[in-house]
C-alpha cells in the first residue's frame, strides 16, 4: 500500500464518522473483503482496516473534544509495543 492509499483510507474513515457511520461499519469488515488463506493478503487487509479505523477514531475523538487524549493513548500504546519486542 502506498502512502497515498493510506491517507485516502484514513480520510474515508474520517468521512464515514462525519456521515454518522459506526466503527463496526468499517468496509474492511465486510466478508467479501476479508482475506482467506494468504498471509500476504492478511497483512494488506489489516493495514487497510487499521487505516480506515484510525481515520474514524481520530474524527470521533475530535468531535468529542478528546483528540489530545486520543493521540497520547496511541503514542503510549506504540511505546509499550516497542518495549515488548
Amino acid at each position: 500500500m502506498t502512502i497515498e492509499e493510506l491517507i485516502d483510507l484514513q480520510e474515508a474513515g474520517s468521512r464515514a464518522r462525519v456521515l454518522g457511520l459506526k466503527a463496526h461499519e468499517n468496509p474492511y469488515l465486510a466478508a467479501h473483503r476479508m482475506p482467506t488463506g494468504d498471509t500476504g493478503a492478511l497483512g494488506d487487509w489489516l493495514a487497510r482496516h487499521d487505516a480506515w479505523k484510525f481515520g474514524w477514531e481520530a474524527e470521533d475523538a475530535s468531535r468529542e473534544g478528546r483528540i489530545a487524549a486520543h493521540f497520547k493513548e496511541l503514542i503510549s500504546t506504540a511505546k509499550q509495543r516497542a518495549l515488548d519486542t
